[in-house]
């Protein structure tokens, strides 16, 4: 082949390489997400997945599967082909808590999974008690419980919130009944009929009630005083180092090629720093501080998965 032949070759080569298209995503993408449709997280990731999908021209389909705990919905990403084409919102529980919860999970969260972007970086939890409750706030609250050990009760699912209760007890030195629901609106309506005197529950689960004044909420359980709740104080004011509540993060099977997940990396945190975006978060109870750095992500799983390991030991969590 001559020099001339091998340029013109070559020239076509790299005009037919500039005239092609991204590679990714040339097909649906699904994302599966460990909540029931219509759930705050579902809409979130619903609003994620719409705006990739009109910014990279293909669908990203939202699959619900809420089975075992979200477990199985985390095996079915943690063992898809590393392509770009299935990722899953990792949560609190999939994630971290999960680890101190059962004896063995047919996923490694930490071998299996790349962090792709955060979405939510805190979910907190709020404490809210029957208006005929003495109690008038939380350090009222703590004083009634010590003074009456065992006597009061607080509703709470059997997962994440019953331990952050149990955690409570335990930080606070009060004994404080865990009555169990299975069903989040069954725990709203006892706690708001006067069946149970308090709740810990997301905040907007009980909005309606709070209100109406059926519940009044005396503390949060965030870090520092939440955005639009600012009148609300955290447990950590009366006991230091009392901060935990829920995320979620983008995450995708280990061995993704990094140019996939940096792409939506850049694509989420656009998005996340949107004013409207910000304030539809927040009206669901949650914050984001963007998508943030492979690094930074898993310095922030690292993180809580330790506070989980923490919070088992203390209160003796005995994993099923």
């Amino acid at each position: 082949m001559n020099k001339i032949n091998y340029l013109i070759i070559l020239c076509i080569l790299c005009l037919s390489g500039a005239a092609m298209p991204q590679s990714y995503p040339n097909k649906s993408v699904r994302l599966i997400v460990p909540n029931g449709a219509g759930s705050q997280p579902d809409i979130v990731a619903r609003m994620v997945a719409e705006r990739i999908s009109r910014r990279l021209g293909q669908q990203f389909l939202v699959e619900n599967n809420i089975a075992g705990a979200g477990i199985v919905g985390a095996q079915q990403a943690a063992k898809s082909p590393p392509d770009g084409y299935t990722l899953f919102m990792g949560s609190a529980s999939a994630i971290a808590s999960n680890l101190v919860m059962f004896k063995s999970l047919p996923y490694d969260p930490n071998k299996d999974f790349v962090p792709v972007a955060g979405l939510v970086d805190n979910g907190p939890y709020v404490l809210a008690v029957h208006p005929d409750v003495p109690a008038k706030n939380f350090v009222e609250w703590m004083a009634l419980a010590k003074a009456q050990p065992g006597k009061l009760s607080f509703a709470a699912d059997a997962g994440l919130a019953g331990i952050i209760g149990k955690w409570l007890n335990h930080t606070a030195g009060i004994e404080v009944t865990h009555i169990p629901y299975k069903v989040i609106a069954t725990s709203v309506q006892d706690t708001a009929g006067g069946r149970v005197e308090m709740i810990l529950i997301s905040p907007i689960a009980i909005a309606p009630f709070t209100a109406s004044g059926k519940l009044r909420t005396i503390a949060i359980s965030s870090a520092k005083r939440f955005p639009g709740m600012e009148t609300i104080p955290t447990i950590a004011e009366t006991l230091p180092g009392f901060q935990i509540g829920g995320w979620f993060v983008l995450m995708a099977p280990t061995g993704t090629p990094a140019d996939i997940t940096q792409r939506l990396n850049r694509e989420v945190d656009l998005y996340l720093k949107e004013p409207e975006v910000l304030e539809r978060f927040r009206t669901f109870g949650f914050s984001t501080s963007g998508a943030g750095t492979p690094q930074s992500l898993q310095e922030f799983i690292r993180t809580e998965q330790a506070r989980w390991v923490r919070i088992a030991k203390e209160v003796g969590v005995e994993p099923q």
